[in-house]
Parts: structure tokens; sequence; C-alpha cells
């Protein structure tokens, strides 16, 4: 059946085509192109939600979440059980640092989606941040098992579950969370960087030291260099290489210069 025909019976949006083309811009982020390919399938179609939702990712990529959050508003007003609408909502407060309003949502999102492990991490991230280690921990382990039952299990999901358990100085659960991580994704400097951070609490200084430098050399992931050279210098020297320290401590004040 032809798309003209299907539209003509409803059961296509003549804004899809537009739509389609701009996700296709969106992936290969060619973002303004993509703007003006959602404003065309809105233009077509008001309520087409996917579009909605879309127009809402753009402006949050663009750091404006007044926009996202009213194309939320107006997708979910359409379609209050899209899932993926109301998670984008939870993050818009999140992003905001709205906490509590973004609890509510991300819930809310649970409900709709209660498979979907996204929604169980930022839960967990949000609640964590309120003052609530035991419920986050529990959302971060169920993140997990989520992704472990559809195959795609991530490195990201790990993390901030093994930052939890090393601050509450469950160092075995917090390293072997951290391991996991490596394991996925050998090349990610976060990881690297926190095991490097339980070594040191753990007193092994040297095996500090050895994976604060790996992680040092790798360049993906979001810890900054800086704080890699802080924990090198705290790293060395208490592995007795104070020659070490003082190189990383140069480092940062020729930054700082």
């Amino acid at each position: 059946m032809s798309f003209w025909l299907l539209m003509l019976l409803g059961a296509v949006s003549p804004g899809q085509p537009s739509y389609e083309k701009a996700n296709e811009l969106f992936v290969k982020q060619k973002f303004p192109e993509a703007l003006v390919a959602v404003e065309e399938a809105l233009r077509l179609d008001a309520k087409l939600v996917p579009a909605l939702t879309l127009k809402a990712k753009l402006a949050m990529a663009a750091n404006r979440f007044d926009v996202a959050r009213l194309s939320l508003e107006q997708a979910l007003a359409i379609d209050p059980k899209a899932a993926y609408a109301q998670f984008l909502y939870g993050m818009v407060a999140y992003m905001n640092n709205e906490m509590r309003e973004a609890a509510t949502r991300f819930q809310k999102a649970r409900e709709l989606a209660p498979k979907d492990p996204r929604v169980a991490l930022y839960l967990g991230l949000t609640i964590e941040s309120v003052g609530q280690p035991a419920d986050a921990l529990a959302l971060y382990e169920e993140a997990i098992r989520l992704e472990r039952a559809s195959g795609q299990e991530q490195a990201d999901t790990l993390l901030p579950g093994a930052r939890l358990l090393l601050l509450l100085d469950r160092l075995a659960e917090s390293e072997r969370w951290i391991r996991q991580a490596v394991k996925l994704s050998p090349k990610m400097r976060d990881a690297h960087f926190e095991l490097a951070r339980i070594f040191l609490k753990k007193g092994e200084a040297a095996e500090a030291a050895q994976e604060g430098e790996l992680a040092l050399s790798l360049p993906v992931g979001s810890v900054p260099d800086s704080a890699i050279h802080y924990l090198l210098i705290r790293a060395w020297r208490q592995a007795g290489k104070p020659d070490r320290a003082a190189f990383h401590a140069g480092v940062i004040r020729a930054k700082e210069n």
C-alpha cells in the first residue's frame, strides 16, 4: 500500500516523511537542517508526537530548555502515555537542577516504560542528589539488570553506582562494578579514574598511580585532566615518588598561568 493511500486512510501522518528526514539529520548531528525539517513536519501535522519530541531534543542540544519543555508538554497533552517524551520531560527538569520535579517526572516515565534502563538510571541519579542513597543504589542495580536482560550493557550505567558504593565505603563492591565497566569499555578514562580512586582509598598507591596515568592517556570520558593530575599528585607522593608528583603539580600550575 502506497504512502499516499495510507495517508488518505489516516494511517500515516502527512508530516511523517519530513519527521523521518529530520530524525536522519539529527542522527548525523546536522542540527540546523534537522530543525528546518522538523518544523516542516509540524507545519503539516501539529499533533505529530515524535516530531514534537525531536524538536525538544534539538532544543535540549542547544540548551534551550524552555523550548524543550513547551514541546514536551504539547506532546504529552496529545499522548499522555508517550514514554520517551515523559523521560525527556524529566531530563529537562534534571538539567535545570529541579530535582524533586525531575523525580516526579521520571517516576511517571518509569510507570510508562518499566523496562527502560535509562529511566531507572536517571531516577536513581535524581533521588541520590536529594539524599536517598539506598533507593538510588537499588535503581542503579535495576538499570544494570535491565540492560543485561536486553543484551545491551553499557559501562556508563555502572559508574554512578560504583561512585556511590565508594562514597559509602563499600570498596569491594565498588571495585567489582568498576572492573565490569573497564571490561565493557577498556578505553573509558572515567572507569580507570574511578578504579584509581578505589586503589588510593585502599592504600594501594602504586596501583592508583598506574590507573591514573592510564586514565590521563585516554580521550574518551568526562573526567577533566585536572582531576586526574590532582589524583596522581597524591598517588605518586604516597607511592614514594615525589618527582612524579611534582611533574603533575607542574602541569597544573602551567595550565593555571
